[in-house]
């Protein structure tokens, strides 16, 4: 049945089945891959592009990257090229997308001398200068040491442009400065905080609302009347002695006279009592509660005033489809599209014969379009490295049935979805062998992955998959975490703060019966040392 509703299938056909396409599928890969792994993957096509995006814009950041360098970061990072004092362009791209030699054949193709400065979604990883004489490696190592790892890649490349404008001299000790200071493995101070930090200063701030006040509340009338008894005790301590001898003269005679309880009535009519507190001082007491209640619920937000966990502005809604619009648009022309951002793990032939594969696919008995989608899969894409989530957004653009392939040009993996061809989808969604979905040692080692032969035995896959009769879907795509607001802290008066208000009351009772336990030994040892010579 369509749409993920299953039907009764028989346990030895699948297994039979499962067998085939396992078969089928290394002996493909193993007819189609050539003896020796590339050696390296095309970076020509890649350069070129490149160099035309630098050409309209000496700043390029990629549509890859949304969820942490938005492209509406362009205008602050041509600013800050601009401080730099020499021609500056700038590329932006995800890790593992650029080889050593990227940004020499990009110089090449665009032709202008200059401080070329590669950055990826998290720092500066490349930058050479081409007719220019400025530190680009000091910089880049000032940049790396002296900011924490969160600082994000506009705050560094700030900090790399700094350090370009002070010329070679001083930039040099500063980045040996660097170096001495944190090569043992320390490092800056988180530039900011997580959800287990914002949890921590929400219970803070709901202990600190409650125990504060209560401990005004509570210590200032103790010590009060523990001080005015302190004072007093010397007196009393006289008092209760002179008492003493008395009901000891009083049981050797063995009865007491109207006299002696006259004076022991008069005894205890002087005995010291400590006044009540005033209505000001009362008042007063209840205003510096109410004071420091306000004065927590003021400086909380101020003292914690962090409200998102990253650099990173959120994306707007144009950036967040801007990746998928242009895949869409790809493969609205040809079903193989090839991300020109990232390095090409296609040649020519193995292009052509995959497009081969494909229309020979269609034609088939219950066959029908596949498109395969080159592009990094990566935890800062608008997907959030989601493949089924990406696949099923690129099916939506396009608006065709078919077979929608997946492949990572940078990690290698290749994931497949079937949406709306009559063919089974479990099994494309959980029987492909692994040689073809993450490849094996020699795919790791090779720099295209060997995605050229494993697409080829992936085909091989398809042409002997189960034909149903109705699609098949094997899972609907988990939902995409809000890429506007994931980086939101959660509110500093949230529900830790509300669930610490109890537990504050709890401390202010235990701070208290401390300071009262102190106190107590204090008083007892301070009345010895004041004690008059006994009567």
């Amino acid at each position: 049945m369509a749409n993920g509703i299953s039907r009764t299938r028989h346990p030895w056909r699948t297994r039979t089945a499962r067998m085939l396409l396992a078969l089928c599928a290394l002996a493909a890969l193993f007819a189609t891959a050539t003896a020796p792994a590339r050696a390296a993957t095309e970076t020509a096509a890649q350069a070129a592009h490149l160099a035309d995006r630098l050409r309209a814009n000496p700043v390029h950041i990629t549509d890859q990257l949304p969820r942490e360098v938005p492209r509406s970061t362009a205008r602050a990072f041509a600013e800050v090229a601009e401080r730099t004092g020499v021609p500056t362009y700038v590329l932006v791209l995800p890790s593992l997308s650029a080889d050593p030699g990227l940004l020499d054949a990009v110089h090449e193709r665009l032709g202008r001398d200059g401080l070329y400065v590669l950055v990826d979604e998290s720092t500066v990883t490349d930058a050479v200068a081409y007719g220019v004489d400025v530190p680009a490696d000091d910089a880049s190592t000032v940049a790396l040491y002296e900011l924490p790892y969160d600082a994000g890649p506009l705050r560094r490349f700030e900090r790399f442009a700094e350090v370009v404008a002070q010329g070679g001299e001083k930039a040099a000790a500063r980045a040996e400065a660097a170096r001495e200071k944190y090569d043992d493995g320390a490092e800056p101070a988180d530039a900011y905080i997580d959800e287990t930090d914002r949890g921590e200063q929400s219970s803070l701030t709901g202990v600190l609302l409650v125990a504060v006040p209560l401990l005004i509340l509570l210590l200032v009338p103790y010590v009060r009347r523990w001080w005015l008894r302190l004072r007093q005790a010397p007196a009393t301590k006289g008092a209760e002695r002179a008492e003493q001898t008395e009901r000891t003269s009083l049981s050797k005679t063995g009865k007491q006279t109207k006299q002696a309880k006259k004076a022991k009535k008069g005894r205890q009519a002087k005995a010291p009592v400590v006044p009540k507190a005033g209505r000001a001082l009362r008042w007063t007491v209840a205003v510096l509660a109410l004071a420091s209640a306000v004065a927590v619920v003021v400086t909380a937000p101020l003292v914690h005033g962090q409200t998102r966990t990253s650099w990173s502005p959120p994306p707007r809604a144009i950036e967040l489809n801007a990746r998928l619009d242009r895949v869409a648009a790809g493969l609205a022309e040809d079903p193989v599209y090839q991300d020109p951002e990232s390095p090409r793990v296609l040649d020519a032939a193995q292009l052509d014969r995959l497009h081969d594969r494909i229309r020979a696919f269609a034609r088939s008995e219950g066959g029908g379009p596949v498109f395969v989608s080159l592009v990094p899969q990566l935890m800062e894409d608008e997907s959030g490295g989601d493949e089924a989530a990406f696949a099923a957004a690129v099916y939506d653009k396009v608006g065709e049935d078919g077979v929608y392939v997946v492949a990572d040009p940078l990690h290698g993996s290749i994931d497949v979805f079937n949406h709306g061809l009559r063919l089974d989808g479990y099994s494309l969604a959980f029987d492909l062998p692994e040689s073809i979905t993450a490849g094996d040692a020699r795919a790791d080692e090779a720099d295209d992955h060997l995605m050229g032969s494993r697409l080829a035995a992936l085909m091989t896959v398809l042409d002997k998959t189960e034909r149903s009769d109705e699609p098949t879907t094997a899972d609907t795509p988990y939902p995409v975490t809000d890429a506007v607001r994931e980086d939101e802290l959660a509110p500093l008066f949230g529900p830790d703060f509300w669930s610490a208000l109890f537990p504050g009351a709890l401390v202010a009772g235990a701070v208290f019966g401390v300071v009262a336990g102190l106190l107590g030994i204090v008083g007892r040892v301070l009345r010895r040392r004041n004690a008059g010579p006994a009567v």
